[in-house]
């Protein structure tokens, strides 16, 4: 008796690791898979609306990245849920981005998007998104939240080492809920000189 419980304890105990090791190795895909999506193809349609990805476009990326295109497909859908239903939660709840304490705001939001798409450095977009503020200030000039995020992920991505292939523009505004002319107007406004990438990458 005791034999037989010894035994089933330890089949249940095996049972339990392979599905925690198969779970937590699928979560590992998670920013593979979706870091490929936002450097390769574009999920933002001409009217500014997110598209889903087509079956072969998940099969391409199956192909790029050797991984199942089941999984592909998955963590791709859950994303772009994810996404609409947090776009559809500021649509009906404007107020949150104009709370008195903006940093903290910036900080949820950020860490939001990296928790929803961990394609970009949320440590480092932190600081950008301190260094950015105080350049604002110095500007007089305070564009939608939203924006502010938008060029934060931006200048995050494009002085980011590791990733010598850049995110797509229409990819990065659809996360953050940015206008191409939102985006553009700020980043003209703030001046992405050398001297001030390079100061954000020190």
């Amino acid at each position: 008796m005791t034999q037989t419980l010894k035994k089933e304890s330890f089949e249940l105990d095996s049972i339990n690791d392979y599905y925690n090791n198969f779970y937590k190795s699928q979560n590992k895909l998670k920013p593979i898979i979706l870091n490929y999506l936002f450097r390769n193809i574009s999920f933002l349609t001409i009217r500014e609306k997110v598209r889903v990805i087509t079956t072969s476009e998940n099969k391409r990326i199956s192909e790029a990245l050797n991984i199942p295109v089941k999984l592909v497909h998955k963590f791709i859908s859950e994303f772009l849920i994810g996404l609409l239903n947090f776009r559809k939660f500021i649509n009906n709840n404007p107020k949150v981005l104009h709370a008195r304490d903006q940093n903290q705001i910036i900080n949820i939001i950020l860490h939001r998007f990296y928790r929803l798409a961990p394609v970009f450095d949320y440590k480092r977009a932190k600081e950008n998104a301190r260094r950015l503020k105080d350049k604002l200030d110095t500007l007089f000039f305070w564009p939608q939240l939203m924006t502010q995020l938008t060029i934060v992920i931006f200048i995050t991505d494009l002085i980011a080492k590791s990733e010598p292939q850049k995110i797509i523009q229409s990819n990065l505004r659809a996360l953050c809920s940015c206008s191409a002319y939102a985006f553009h107007r700020t980043r003209n406004k703030i001046g992405l000189t050398s001297k001030f990438i390079k100061s954000l990458s020190e």
